[in-house]
């Protein structure tokens, strides 16, 4: 079974005088050596060498290394920018709300309309806290902006959650272990 995430490729033919990798021939080395440190750091490494017909000395070195503080790093900066983004649409959709309103935007208007109805969702909850000011068409509405202070909140919330659940995972001890195995086959 060879060590490739991979089938081989079909279409090259491997030259008659080589051996195949997973066939280690007379004289095959390998190493591996596997370390783990106390701060979640992993790394393997692994070293294959070997002789083939031809009388050339093949060598494949291969390093794997797994931090694991670097992936709640990554999620930690995953989970911020969705949550910003999310953030910044929904801002957008209820700032330009509020601007239609106080300017007094035709109802008429398909757009307004599609406007007012997609962030009617989001407002709603937050109507009949304060009285909306009107002057004829137009229309202060205090609801909207209090529905954009409360999402703002929310959103720093949740960043903030994932800042706390992702933080890096610093142990007070460090420690090391290494393993070894040579095969001589």
């Amino acid at each position: 079974m060879s060590s490739q995430p991979y089938p081989p490729d079909p279409r090259y033919r491997q030259p008659p005088n080589q051996v195949p990798y997973n066939e280690r021939p007379y004289g095959a080395d390998d190493d591996t050596v596997k370390t783990s440190r106390g701060d979640g750091v992993y790394s393997q490494a692994q070293r294959d060498s070997y002789v083939d017909p031809a009388g050339n000395r093949v060598e494949n070195r291969e390093e794997v290394y797994v931090d694991q503080n670097l992936q709640r790093a990554n999620m930690r900066f995953w989970i911020t920018r969705v949550v910003y983004y999310i953030l910044a649409v929904l801002e957008v959709i209820l700032g330009l709300r509020f601007i239609f309103r106080l300017l007094g935007a035709s109802q008429g208007n398909d757009f307004v309309m599609f406007l007012y109805n997609l962030s009617h969702v989001f407002v709603g909850p937050f109507n009949g806290i304060f009285n909306d000011q009107a002057l004829g068409h137009s229309v202060f509405e205090i609801s909207t902006i209090v529905a954009m202070l409360v999402y703002a909140l929310v959103a720093w919330g949740i960043v903030s959650l994932g800042r706390v659940v992702f933080a890096p995972n610093y142990t007070g001890r460090q420690s090391s272990t290494t393993m070894r195995r040579r095969n001589l086959s």
